[in-house]
């Protein structure tokens, strides 16, 4: 366990594991008749868990994969896709994660950073990586086929070498939202640690929670939170091939889902406006986690006294997840990010010098060390020392800790703008704009003015049904924000751009 972590008390307390490999093999000895996943009508027990792994693991072996080989997966929700990752990282292989849906132009730049030995692949990703494959030497491999084609059936035991807790276990890939993604690596002792870090605030019980994953697995939210908690503690998962509300709804009336990962906001929107949320009996969730961007209070609100299910917000990046969150037991606030996870040194520094830490109330960059903290950027000199200093990951992210120790995050510090030589946060008008009864979602972002240097231009969404003008939005800013902060430019919209998790894509809007 880690030091300084608070030993658990209530009897769900983990077993002392050197790596998730160990405590997947532990899960599949233990529960062998359990269910372990369900993906729409297919499920797969423990047992059935453990020795489809293991023939990855043993094909892997066969394919020449030795331990530190990058392997790719990009294949789509599935319940294969689970047992491909622990079977890639039983054989000691670096799993790389990568979004099935992106094309030939965007998936090159994620095999220049990794260089993988080899790609697990579907329908879904074949034809752009058969063009890839047309100008650079990948070794594909297409799921879709016959089982015996990728998995060695004759193997039901994982290796007798699983890796060490020091070995490499994953690179996951930033977003890209502000920039080229990056690829961060984490061993197997941090990716441990961010399982122990997890379970202190958002605690699981043994062997009878069963988890619904809305976000994707090549997010680390969905593969931390989809598929390695849940083998953490031998508890089934629930994987959409998709989001829909009504799978949602179906898998937590059909399964009785006790711990909803909804992922990034909009996902309460989806939910909140479909008309068979009602018609869902939400009595086995016990919370539904989220993170991504602030969840507006009038929908965490209208989530909870709607399902009785408390909306827990937290806040985390690849480069390490979560870094803080509010707990499940205790005090927790709307609009705030949590306080800072234990075994983790938080603080919040001056955006002049990235060194002074800013006094209660005044904002700044925050600035993470821990057990589960990543300490580099794959194959990416510049960008390391960018980022990670004296130990420190600088995160690029601005916020502020209020008298309790709870952090509110207000924006990138690439996105803050400089109006008439006022700092102004876009995430700010944000939340004020998204607190409209009338509008769904808004998006702002600063946008060069001649006279005053930016000005801050809003992307609004209005809600079905709903008529709002222009004059009356503004007449509702000028009551909530201070007149350089007050949008110049309103550009109403059917609906924002969504980065593949499904945030709303700043990055796009500024194009």
């Amino acid at each position: 366990m880690l030091e300084g972590l608070a030993p658990r008390t209530d009897g769900q307390a983990r077993e002392d594991f050197e790596t998730i490999v160990h405590a997947f093999k532990y899960a599949v000895e233990k529960n062998p008749d359990n269910v372990a996943i369900i993906c729409g009508e297919d499920q797969a027990t423990f047992r059935e868990y453990g020795e489809s792994a293991a023939g990855i693991a043993a094909f892997l072996k066969s394919q020449g994969i030795k331990k530190g080989d990058r392997v790719a997966v990009c294949v789509g929700a599935s319940i294969n896709m689970p047992i491909i990752i622990f079977g890639v990282i039983a054989a000691g292989a670096q799993l790389t994660m990568i979004n099935p849906l992106y094309t030939e132009r965007e998936i090159p730049a994620l095999l220049d950073i990794t260089e993988p030995k080899l790609i697990f692949c579907d329908s879904n990703s074949i034809e752009a990586l058969t063009k890839i494959s047309e100008t650079r030497e990948l070794r594909l491999v297409d799921t879709s086929q016959p089982k015996e084609q990728w998995q060695d059936q004759s193997a039901s035991d994982l290796p007798d070498d699983l890796p060490s807790a020091e070995d490499g276990a994953v690179i996951m890939f930033t977003g890209g939202t502000t920039g080229v993604s990056k690829g961060v690596p984490h061993s197997h002792a941090k990716v441990l640690a961010a399982m122990e870090v997890i379970e202190d605030r958002w605690c699981s019980n043994l062997e009878t929670d069963v988890f619904l994953n809305v976000p994707p697995m090549f997010h680390i939210t969905g593969l931390y939170h989809g598929c390695f908690q849940p083998v953490f503690g031998c508890c089934s998962t629930i994987l959409l091939s998709r989001f829909h509300p009504k799978s949602v709804f179906d898998a937590i009336n059909d399964h009785k889902a006790s711990i909803l990962i909804a992922g990034v906001p909009t996902t309460y929107n989806a939910m909140l406006g479909h008309p068979d949320f009602d018609k869902t009996d939400f009595s086995s969730v016990k919370f539904c986690g989220t993170g991504g961007a602030p969840l507006a209070h009038k929908i965490k609100a209208e989530w909870e006294s709607r399902t009785g299910v408390p909306a827990l917000e937290g806040y985390g990046m690849t480069e390490g997840a979560p870094t803080c969150n509010n707990p499940l037991v205790g005090e927790r606030k709307s609009y705030s990010a949590g306080l800072p996870v234990a075994c983790t040194e938080f603080r919040i520094t001056s955006l002049e010098d990235g060194v002074t830490e800013m006094p209660t109330g005044e904002r700044g960059e925050i600035c993470v060390k821990g057990p589960h903290i990543a300490e580099s950027y794959f194959n990416n000199e510049e960008a390391t020392k960018e980022s990670f200093r004296d130990g420190w990951l600088h995160t690029g992210d601005i916020a502020f800790l209020d008298e309790d120790g709870f952090v509110f995050v207000v924006d990138r510090v690439k996105d803050m703008a400089i109006v008439s030589g006022f700092n102004v946060f876009p995430r700010e008008v944000d939340e004020v704009l998204v607190a409209h009864p009338k509008v769904l979602e808004a998006a702002a972002i600063g946008v060069p003015d001649d006279y005053r240097g930016e000005v801050i231009k809003a992307y609004v969404s209005v809600r079905e049904g709903e008529d709002l003008s222009e004059k009356e939005l503004l007449e509702y800013c000028i009551e909530k924000l201070v007149s350089y902060k007050i949008p110049a430019i309103i550009e109403f919209t059917d609906a924002l751009p969504k980065t593949p998790v499904g945030k709303i894509d700043k990055k796009q809007l500024k194009v």
